[in-house]
């Protein structure tokens, strides 16, 4: 089985309209519910074990607040395909992925990681920032992985008071 973790960044910051897209930092809110968030997936269960991250500073920041502070010490990269609209773009990532991981956390931006969660049966109109959704897939590499596959198991952000878990019929 295969666990994917989809995660929105943090807030991001506006106040440097000087700033490239690409460059900009988290605000205030950004780099509180980013923390918040990694205490939260830790209570849940096992974390992943690789991180991939859009090359866009605010993923990277985001992407680093769940390396460093999930129990399961995930590897960490960063990927400039990561930064797209395109949730075709996300898949093919996801796909290009090891075998040797189970457990595969990406950090992302909208449009993209909305569109994903939507084709793996999660709807939702906006996945906020630092939200988290995370699919079982029932195959053994995730070349092998479709959204008619997907089974959404969790579900959260920083706004929530409660977590949000879908879980499994036969648990």
């Amino acid at each position: 089985m295969k666990l994917l973790f989809l995660v929105r960044h943090a807030k991001s910051s506006w106040d440097d309209p000087t700033l490239d897209d690409h460059e900009r930092p988290l605000n205030d809110r950004g780099l509180k519910s980013a923390p918040e968030m990694v205490h939260r997936l830790n209570a849940w269960q096992t974390g992943p074990q690789l991180i991939l991250s859009s090359s866009a500073l605010r993923a990277a920041q985001t992407a680093y607040f769940f390396s460093k502070g999930l129990s399961s010490e995930p590897k960490l990269e960063t990927r400039s395909e990561l930064y797209t609209e395109s949730a075709f773009d996300l898949l093919d990532v996801i796909k290009d992925s090891s075998t040797q991981v189970d457990r595969l956390m990406v950090v992302c931006h909208n449009p993209a990681i909305n569109d994903l969660v939507n084709m793996l049966g999660l709807h939702i109109d906006n996945i906020p920032t630092c939200g988290v959704a995370v699919f079982a897939f029932e195959v053994d590499c995730w070349q092998a992985v479709v959204s008619e596959q997907a089974e959404a198991i969790y579900y959260d952000y920083p706004k929530r008071k409660k977590k949000v878990f879908v879980m499994r019929d036969d648990e």
